[in-house]
């Protein structure tokens, strides 16, 4: 498979520190993974869901989800746009309304 590496730090939602992040994207077969510098919510390498990717005329857009991560009944949306310009990545981690009220987007940029 052809990853499209990115590398960084982030913030996440219900996680208090700030952590390594390396996103792995395969745009030919719609896959994300997310790896960590150390485990978070029992695991180290988070495997993205119904990952959808569009092409857009600077940008590919993509979204995915994770489930029951960093904790329990929480999912995270997660948004990215991978600039066709430049090596960055803009990306945002959206939580869904869940029972332990992890709440609050957490913006950043991963570089390739």
């Amino acid at each position: 498979m052809a990853y499209i590496t990115y590398t960084g730090s982030a913030y996440l939602p219900g996680v208090d520190d700030e952590v390594s992040v390396t996103a792995l994207i395969d745009e030919e077969q719609d896959t994300v993974s997310i790896e960590f510098d150390r485990e978070i919510g029992g695991s180290a390498s988070w495997h993205g869901t119904s990952v959808e990717i569009n092409q857009r005329l600077k940008y590919s857009e993509i979204v995915f989800r994770t489930t029951n991560l960093p904790v329990e009944t929480v999912d995270l949306v997660w948004k990215f746009n991978a600039s066709k310009l430049d090596n960055s990545l803009a990306a945002v981690i959206v939580p869904q309304p869940n029972k332990l009220r992890v709440s609050g987007e957490k913006g950043f940029i991963l570089n390739k």
